[in-house]
């Protein structure tokens, strides 16, 4: 985890941000309608902050990844817009987005899917530094090197192919590729998940390195509460597309706030039996987002509802400086 700092402005800022992604055929969208549309994120604003990591956790189908993808736009949001050192990277021009791709990159889940099976790994990592024509062919391949030692690898392996690596090996792989342009900025979109847990381990120590010894700033996608604790430094919930709690990663593990956040904690494992958490576990099944609930979208599976909690939207509010929830439970506590 880095060192909290402080800055007047956030590196990369989401407003509003939306994305809807529309079903225009199919049996599906017969049922739904002519406008059905999965509401895959809504209305998400949030601010990460130079040196930090900000992990945005929830469970799978919270739009997660979707969100991800809207910060580096890989994809074109439905509504809002995000800044990057106070530009909307969605108006920016050809020229501003070419230079914006080399600050902000990403590291995928499946390391094996990301890698070119046909390309060697050295010609992977050396690919950004060719596409942008960075320094001689000379220089590129000793970056190449450098990079590889850096993450744990090998100069030799440089002309291995990805099948010949391990899934800790080629996720190394997937790291320097990320770093090669020197970035600011890297979203991590469930690094570790199709690790074993040892290489898990290995990778987050890494990670946290580079942190440190690059002054990267990390978005941290993940479902693994146990990893964040001991990675970020503050935290975003997720449920059905929105954000309904935040908070400095220590805040949010000494008390959950949100009934949501509650639940996910009660399903972390505890080594020491003794320590029993007295939340309760969550009603029926998750709701489909093509038909989200009205009102609080978690309120059918709440253990603590309130009958506004059906009709009533909550608002994200702040409860505590640099604290934000989104549940009627503590609206009164908005300051």
């Amino acid at each position: 985890m880095s060192s909290m700092t402080d800055s007047a402005r956030p590196l990369l800022r989401a407003a509003g941000l939306s994305k809807y992604f529309p079903l225009e055929s199919g049996i599906l969208a017969g049922w739904r309608g002519a406008q059905a549309a999965v509401k895959a994120v809504e209305s998400v604003s949030l601010d990460v902050y130079a040196g930090q990591t900000l992990a945005i956790v929830g469970e799978s189908g919270s739009g997660k990844s979707t969100l991800g993808r809207l910060l580096l736009r890989l994809i074109q949001p439905s509504a809002g817009h995000v800044q990057y050192k106070g530009e909307n990277i969605f108006a920016m021009n050809r020229a501003q987005l070419r230079a914006f791709r080399r600050q902000a990159q990403i590291i995928l889940q499946d390391p094996y899917a990301s890698l070119n099976p046909r390309m060697r790994v050295g010609h992977i990592i050396r690919e950004p530094l060719d596409i942008y024509r960075e320094g001689s062919k000379a220089e590129r391949e000793k970056r190449v090197r450098a990079l590889l030692e850096r993450v744990g690898l090998t100069s030799a392996q440089a002309r291995a192919y990805p099948a010949e690596l391990s899934g800790g090996q080629r996720q190394r792989v997937c790291i320097a590729a990320a770093l090669a342009l020197s970035p600011e900025i890297v979203i991590a979109d469930e690094p570790t998940s199709s690790l074993d847990v040892s290489v898990q381990a290995q990778t987050l120590n890494l990670l946290s390195d580079l942190q440190r010894d690059f002054n990267l700033t990390y978005v941290f996608i993940t479902h693994d509460l146990g990893v964040v604790q001991h990675f970020s430094d503050r935290v975003a919930v997720m449920y059905l597309g929105k954000i309904v709690e935040e908070a400095p990663t220590d805040a949010l593990f000494a008390a959950p706030q949100h009934p949501y956040t509650q639940v996910l904690f009660s399903a972390i494992p505890r080594p020491d039996p003794s320590r029993r958490v007295n939340w309760e576990l969550p009603k029926g099944e998750p709701p489909s987002p093509l038909d989200p609930p009205s009102g609080c979208h978690f309120h059918p599976r709440c253990p603590q509802v309130l009958t506004a909690c059906s009709s009533t939207v909550p608002r994200l509010l702040e409860t505590a400086p640099g604290r934000r929830v989104a549940c009627l439970l503590h609206e009164d506590e908005e300051n």
